[in-house]
């Protein structure tokens, strides 16, 4: 029998960045709910269906499988470097298998509990594999612009520490741009930490402003632009969190840990 040869379309380099940023979105949903699988299906579903020209109400993942399966093999910076290998096992084998799992939830929907966790867990390994290989897809993977998300989580001198805290806790964030007159500070997770710990409860009733005069550590924001390499970006970050500014407005904040 004639094997019916399986093309996909490779998205436009803006359509590879929103397919990636719906991925991170909602693995960072599932720090917020560890049983919220169904939003990574959904996005990574979401790729299939750009890649194979067609919409999300015609066809789920058990017809995209081999679609998404060629694009991952030609483009994943492992496999496109030559290198067919990953922890786990043989690369191909590995996110096939993956792929099968996240299909089999998805058909069925009703996995809640300790089911609904591994799933979510699988479908966030699948989810990584499709960033990474978006990423290189939209041949933006050397610039700032790539890796910042577009909705700013920022804190405010009128602000609570208790409400910073919760940001933090919320969005696993390590840190929060917080603008002091006329220049952007970081505020870290340890300076936060140290502070509550010598103030108690009662440190989380403190305003921001207040709590820099009586002590909080606020550290000096790098700033680096959207049309930085990831290079030039990490020289002037220099190990610590950034904010990304254009013209003036902040766009964003990166660390390390984002341009992995």
């Amino acid at each position: 029998m004639r094997k019916c040869k399986v093309t996909i379309k490779i998205p436009e380099g803006e359509e590879c960045l929103e397919l990636r940023k719906r991925l991170q979105k909602a693995r960072y949903q599932v720090l917020e709910d560890g049983e919220n699988w169904l939003g990574i299906a959904q996005a990574i579903e979401a790729v299939g269906n750009a890649i194979a020209k067609k919409s999300k109400v015609e066809t789920g993942l058990g017809n995209l499988k081999k679609e998404l399966q060629k694009f991952i093999k030609k483009w994943h910076p492992t496999t496109g470097r030559g290198q067919y290998e990953v922890e786990e096992g043989p690369f191909e084998s590995t996110f096939e298998n993956l792929l099968e799992e996240v299909r089999k939830t998805r058909n069925d929907e009703a996995h809640t509990g300790a089911a609904a966790r591994a799933a979510a867990r699988i479908a966030t390994v699948v989810g990584i594999y499709l960033e990474d290989t978006l990423m290189v897809a939209s041949e933006a993977e050397k610039d700032v612009k790539a890796y910042i998300q577009e909705e700013v989580v920022r804190a405010y001198t009128w602000q609570r520490l208790g409400e910073c805290r919760r940001l933090m806790l919320t969005y696993s964030f390590s840190c929060l741009p917080v603008k002091i007159g006329t220049e952007w500070k970081i505020l870290t997770d340890v300076d936060l930490a140290e502070y509550l710990a010598v103030k108690g409860a009662d440190g989380r009733k403190e305003k921001v402003e207040e709590a820099i005069k009586n002590g909080l550590n606020v550290e000096d924001a790098a700033e680096v632009k959207p049309t930085y390499c990831k290079w030039k970006a990490l020289k002037k970050m220099k190990g610590k969190a950034a904010v990304v500014m254009t013209e003036g407005d902040l766009v964003g904040i990166i660390t390390p840990f984002d341009l992995l």
